[in-house]
């Protein structure tokens, strides 16, 4: 149904065309930020961080990082030392 600036569209269907969830939806706190969240969700809307591990994709620990560096640097001095 096409509607001029003017006209009111009180037909009630426009409901459906809405894609968000509704209030009867279960939310729960974020653990990080405490803002209100779908259950559904994996990430917190407010904070932008994943609400679990398991959701969090996973990230090398800096250490480990380090360690190979080292090990590569290590490695490329006794190759180029004469």
């Amino acid at each position: 149904m096409i509607l001029s600036d003017y006209e009111i569209d009180d037909t009630g269907d426009d409901d459906e065309d809405w894609d968000h969830q509704t209030d009867d939806d279960p939310t729960m706190p974020c653990p990080h930020c405490r803002a209100e969240v779908y259950d559904d969700a994996e990430r917190c809307p407010e904070c932008g961080l994943y609400l679990s591990r398991e959701d969090d994709p996973s990230r090398k620990p800096w250490w480990v990082v380090a360690g190979v560096a080292t090990c590569l640097a290590m490695m490329t001095w006794w190759i180029l030392h004469p």
